[in-house]
């Protein structure tokens, strides 16, 4: 097996990777439900995270309103009044995983560059990582709204790596979701993983048909991926 070394740079998502965002994401979820008189009290996002909030609401729509069309429901609109909801309730409630920070001061001070890879909307990331003063540690700063096709796809991964200078295959990625895995490794980045949203096995091979692409490090926490990180032989042999 190739020894893996220090990344160039690292990829991180956003939710459910740096920032504790999940449970501010259901209960706007649950508000924009119950403003659609969708039964929110039966809807489990189990499977669901990762993807975007346009994606999320066709799956449910397609659930409890079979044969709606867009003259009925205009995911667009509902999904900026779903980020709306999120936005303010994380004006007060929204933190970093712990470690998080710690961990980004020091790749910035062994001189690891660091970039944002997220199916998030850009107000959302801009302001997140702006109320917890993160955007100081990312050279680059991706939502959904900055590239034509969203995680699965794999080009948010290569349009990140490239505008740090790198190659994907330089890179480590990181993610929480099959969804964000599944782009990650399609890009050819050294993929990790945390459970925070997925258990392991859902993590072990998010591609089904494709057990020869594997995240390579599946921790619980952040504080465990910094201190992998940190274990990894600083320099590559010329």
């Amino acid at each position: 097996m190739t020894k893996l070394f220090r990344p160039k740079a690292i990829l991180f998502d956003h939710d459910g990777v740096l920032v504790t965002s999940e449970q501010l994401h259901f209960l706007a979820w649950q508000q924009l439900l119950r403003d659609m008189d969708l039964p929110w009290q039966e809807i489990h996002f189990d499977g669901l995270v990762g993807r975007t909030a346009p994606q999320i609401l066709a799956t449910l729509l397609n659930q409890f309103r079979p044969g709606w069309t867009s003259a009925d429901y205009d995911v667009d609109a509902l999904a900026l009044q779903k980020n709306d909801y999120y936005l303010e309730f994380a004006k007060t409630q929204l933190a970093p995983y712990p470690g998080v920070r710690e961990g980004l001061a020091w790749l910035k001070s062994v001189g690891i560059p660091c970039a944002v890879v997220s199916n998030a909307r850009s107000r959302e990331l801009n302001s997140s990582l702006s109320q917890l003063h993160l955007r100081e540690f990312f050279d680059v700063v991706l939502s959904r709204d900055d590239v034509p096709r969203p995680k699965p796809d794999p080009g948010p991964f290569e349009f990140a790596a490239a505008s740090l200078g790198f190659s994907p295959e330089e890179c480590i990625a990181i993610d929480d979701s099959p969804t964000g895995l599944e782009g990650a490794l399609l890009a050819k980045c050294v993929t990790a993983s945390v459970t925070t949203n997925y258990p392991r096995s859902a993590l072990e091979l998010p591609i089904p048909g494709r057990p020869d692409l594997a995240p390579i490090w599946i921790g619980e926490s952040m504080d465990d991926f910094f201190r992998w990180v940190a274990s990894l032989p600083p320099h590559h042999p010329s």
